[in-house]
């Protein structure tokens, strides 16, 4: 068993990043994340790395005191969500490239059991809250009429997972999985796209940013369609059902209430048509 060591280098919801040794980091998940989610992440990661994808190298799998770890190749470079931050003036830049890498990931055979998207999905959304269950079984119909894939997807692609140093690197593959990539492309969309602005900004500042973000999905969307040859009529559909999962994560209310809004506005335009 190993010991805690390191500077701590960040944390998400799930985990935190330390230091181990030279060139070396740690991923040391909280206490209530299962050994098997932290398993199944280290046998994909290693999958995907002997791939050949630009993912940090997953050298071995550990435990520290009572929690469960991963030890990565550091990368020494910030997250795109750092970078853009830093230098707002390459944003669109950024989005352009965080498609490219998209793209070529969903070139790759998926790993894992075929089907899986789609029966993550069905479990999400059997269990999301505030949605009732009439919502629920019309969203779960509308799920099982799209075509299953066998594509590498990475299932929480956004720039908080992509690391820069003199290229891109995915991390977190937690949520990867063999699937259509237009589902993980409308995962990403309702990510840039749909989210609860930060609290105490002006009304122009706010103004503003919705309007980045507008800008910034439509630039990842245009240039993943163009490299892709897909259509947005091809992904519009996963929109609803990849919504609706979203809500069984650990989100704010204020952008449950976003997903829910929208959610419901694509339901009363499926029940006008039919």
């Amino acid at each position: 068993m190993a010991s805690m060591q390191g500077n701590m280098l960040g944390e998400g919801k799930t985990a935190e990043v330390r230091e181990y040794g030279e060139g070396k980091i740690l991923k040391l998940y909280r206490d209530w994340v299962p050994a098997q989610q932290v398993d199944y992440e280290y046998r994909l990661s290693k999958l995907i790395y002997e791939q050949g994808v630009a993912t940090p190298q997953p050298y071995e799998r550990i435990q520290v005191e009572d929690r469960q770890g991963i030890v990565y190749r550091q990368i020494m470079g910030p997250t795109l969500l750092k970078l853009m931050g830093r230098k707002p003036w390459r944003i669109f830049s950024c989005f352009r490239q965080m498609a490219e890498l998209h793209y070529s990931l969903h070139q790759l055979e998926g790993v894992g059991e075929a089907g899986g998207q789609k029966r993550l999905l069905e479990r999400h959304i059997s269990a999301a809250p505030i949605l009732n269950e009439d919502e629920k079984s019309q969203i779960l119909d509308q799920l099982a009429l799209l075509p299953e894939g066998n594509k590498l997807c990475h299932g929480d692609f956004h720039p908080d997972n992509i690391l820069m140093d003199d290229k891109l690197w995915v991390i977190d593959w937690m949520t990867g999985v063999s699937g259509n990539p237009a589902a993980d492309v409308a995962r990403s969309y309702i990510m840039f796209s749909i989210g609860a602005l930060p609290e105490g900004p002006s009304s122009f500042t706010k103004h503003f940013i919705t309007f980045a973000r507008q800008r910034m999905t439509a630039q990842y969307l245009r240039r993943y369609l163009r490299l892709s040859g897909l259509s947005r009529a091809e992904i519009e559909p996963w929109i609803l059902p990849v919504a609706a999962a979203r809500l069984v994560e650990g989100l704010s209310f204020p952008e449950k209430e976003l997903l829910v809004s929208e959610i419901r506005r694509r339901l009363a335009a499926l029940s006008a048509a039919q």
